[in-house]
């Protein structure tokens, strides 16, 4: 079960870092306040007791570093 718990967390860190990463090229100004306030332990779009179909031919794009550019609060 901690397996399953890593890779939704991984998951979400990635979608969240995607999120924050458009959002600063649209000209968010991101804090360290904003982004602690953010947690990948999201699970409302988990279907506990759902079917789910695995389709292994669906790969998921790698990984890529995405730096933010956050800054401290009051700063820039």
């Amino acid at each position: 079960m901690d397996l399953v718990a890593n890779v939704i967390m991984l998951h979400n860190v990635s979608d969240l870092t995607n999120v924050l990463a458009d959002m600063a090229a649209a000209g968010w100004r991101l804090t360290r306040d904003l982004v602690a306030r953010l947690s990948p332990y999201m699970r409302e779009h988990l279907r506990r007791f759902g079917q789910y179909v695995l389709d292994m031919d669906d790969l998921p794009p790698p990984l890529v570093l995405r730096l933010l550019g956050i800054v401290e609060e009051g700063a820039g």
